[in-house]
C-alpha cells in the first residue's frame, strides 16, 4: 500500500473543492440534429454542432453522469445511439426491437444504472439495453401523445410531462403508472425535461411557445426562464462530467478523515 503524504492529501482535498464548483451546460437537441448549449437563466440557445444524418430524426437525450455516456434516441430510426459531445458524432448501438416505438422520451436512472425510455405508440415505459438497444415493456401509463421523463437524483423520482394533458406527474418505474401533481399551466407542448443535479432544478422545453422553463415539482407549475429561439426541441439533458455533489461530499470527507489521521 502507497503512503499518503500530507501534501498530497491537501492537493487531492483542493482538487475536491474545485471539482465541487464545476458548472454544468443544459445540453438540447432538435429534431434536424442541431445540438444547442441553453441558458440557463435566460433560456437563450447557442448551437454548438450538428448530429451526423446516419442518426435520422433525433429525439430524446439521456446522461449518464458516473460513466460519462450520452444517449440518444433516433424517432425515425427506431434505434438507440452514443453520442459524442465534442464531435457530434452518433455510434448505433442497436434498435429497440419493435417498429411501433416512437421514443421521444429517455431518462437515465443513476440509482439503478437503468436506461427508461417512453413510447408515443402506446405510452409505454420500456428498460433499454444500453448496449444493444433493445426495448423492454415495463408498463403503460394510459396517457395519450408523447411523454417526457426527467430523474431527479437527490430524491429519487421519476417525473413525466405529457404534451396531450399539459400535465407533470411522477413516474412509477416499476410498472409505468403515472401519479397526477398538477397542470402545467404556461406550458401547452413540453417535450423534454432535464434534472440539473448542482442546484435542485428541473428544466422543461416546449415546442409551441419555445421557451424554456423550471417546474415547481410540488405543483406541476411550468414557470418560465426566457426564449429558446425557433427549433423543435426535443431532447434536454444536464451535462457535467464532474461527479455529483453528495459523490464529491463522500470523497471530501474520506479525505478529511485520512488526513486527520496523518496528523
Amino acid at each position: 500500500m502507497g503512503i499518503l503524504c500530507r501534501g498530497t492529501l491537501v492537493l487531492s482535498l483542493s482538487v475536491v473543492a474545485s471539482l465541487a464548483l464545476a458548472q454544468g451546460r443544459l445540453i438540447s437537441i432538435d429534431s434536424a440534429r442541431a445540438v444547442s448549449e441553453v441558458n440557463m437563466l435566460t433560456g437563450e440557445k447557442t448551437l454548438l454542432g450538428t448530429v451526423g444524418s446516419n442518426a435520422g430524426t433525433t429525439g430524446g437525450l439521456a446522461y449518464d453522469r458516473a460513466n460519462d455516456v450520452i444517449y440518444l434516441t433516433s424517432t425515425s430510426l427506431d434505434s438507440l445511439f452514443t453520442l459524442d459531445l465534442n464531435t457530434f458524432t452518433a455510434t448505433l448501438l442497436g434498435p429497440y426491437g419493435d417498429s411501433a416505438v416512437v421514443m421521444h422520451g429517455l431518462e437515465y436512472d443513476s440509482s439503478t444504472g437503468t436506461l427508461y425510455g417512453v413510447s408515443s405508440h402506446n405510452n409505454g415505459l420500456y428498460r433499454l439495453d444500453k448496449t444493444n438497444g433493445a426495448a423492454t415493456l415495463i408498463g403503460t401509463s394510459g396517457l395519450s401523445s408523447f411523454t417526457n421523463l426527467g430523474y431527479d437524483s437527490a430524491n429519487d423520482i421519476m417525473y413525466a410531462t405529457n404534451s396531450g394533458a399539459d400535465s407533470f406527474y411522477t413516474m412509477d418505474r416499476s410498472n409505468g403508472a403515472t401519479t397526477l401533481i398538477g397542470p402545467l399551466i404556461n406550458s401547452t407542448n413540453p417535450n423534454s425535461l432535464a434534472y440539473n443535479s448542482d442546484n435542485g432544478k428541473l428544466y422543461m422545453a416546449d415546442n409551441s411557445t419555445d421557451k424554456l422553463y423550471t417546474m415547481n415539482v410540488a405543483t406541476g407549475e411550468a414557470v418560465e426562464v426566457g426564449s429558446m429561439g425557433s427549433g423543435n426541441v426535443l431532447g434536454l439533458m444536464y451535462y457535467n462530467p464532474v461527479p455529483e455533489p453528495a459523490t464529491l461530499a463522500i470523497l471530501g470527507t474520506g479525505l478529511a478523515f485520512l488526513a486527520r489521521r496523518r496528523k
